[in-house]
């Protein structure tokens, strides 16, 4: 999403009129907030200027964008952005990018209460409504998938047991190092009673420990937040001065949760 050219693409200057609510403006900038009715006040304006013009780019210095503040008639916010019609007909797309917008602000401006985005003629009067869409919010904050390409042959590595665990490691860490992790892991007790299989590489000065766990707890944020309380506990006593990262895996050590101290 590239909100600064998508104003310019299909911005127009509103008509003057008095109704509109009162004016924020931002400094640097030709965007202009109005802000109307019970529940917003000059504070609220000034937030979704400073939003506009730092976080998305929507408010430039090289166009006059025209944009108005309500409170909606439940919970949330209607804003509305003034738009040259035939424009937003030539291009549809610019629909999908003003939901997006809604979307963020939704999500990192307003707390995740709802923002249905207007898109309006030059006296505010709807063109195009943008109802508020929780599932897209959702999408915004779920972590972006691992990207994982980690490539493994068990040949590569050293290999031990020690309090039931099997430890691995490749020939770039010492046998003093993974001795000193395997101790440290055995004697916390986090990961004994089964079959566990720890994997330990370098990545430059980092360490990365890789933990293969079975389908279901890969998904299970109670144990998830388990692991991540010991991986915590590995950095506090182990890796107090060094880099260091826990993977959760699937069997093929593909990460699929990952902490990085």
């Amino acid at each position: 999403m590239k909100p600064i050219i998508l104003a310019l693409l299909i911005s127009i200057a509103l008509t003057a009129c008095t109704n509109y609510g009162k004016k924020v403006t931002m400094e640097g900038t030709k965007g202009e907030v109005f802000y109307k009715g019970e529940g917003v006040n000059e504070a609220d304006a000034k937030k979704l200027c400073k939003y506009l013009k730092d976080d998305i780019s929507y408010f430039g210095s090289d166009k006059k964008l025209s944009v108005q503040l309500m409170k909606s008639k439940g919970e949330g916010y209607d804003i509305r952005f003034v738009v040259d019609e035939k424009k937003l007909n030539e291009s549809p797309e610019s629909i999908v990018a003003f939901g997006q917008i809604g979307a963020a602000l939704s999500a990192y401006l307003y707390n995740d209460k709802p923002v249905n985005i207007f898109l309006t003629d030059d006296h505010f009067k709807t063109i195009k409504s943008i109802p508020f869409d929780e599932a897209k919010v959702k999408a915004l904050k779920e972590p972006a998938p691992v990207k994982d390409d980690f490539v493994f042959d068990k040949g590569d590595f050293d290999h031990d047991e020690a309090g039931g665990i099997n430890f691995y490691w490749t020939k770039d860490i010492s046998d003093e190092e993974s001795k000193t992790i395997a101790d440290y892991i055995v004697k916390n007790g986090a990961f004994a009673g089964g079959s566990s299989e720890i994997y330990m590489t370098k990545d430059n000065d980092r360490i990365i420990l890789r933990f293969p766990v079975m389908e279901s707890a890969r998904t299970d944020e109670d144990y998830l937040a388990k692991v991540e309380k010991v991986t915590k506990e590995i950095k506090d006593n182990v890796f107090a001065n060094a880099s260091f990262s826990f993977y959760v895996t699937d069997e093929n050590l593909h990460t699929v949760k990952s902490w990085d101290y």
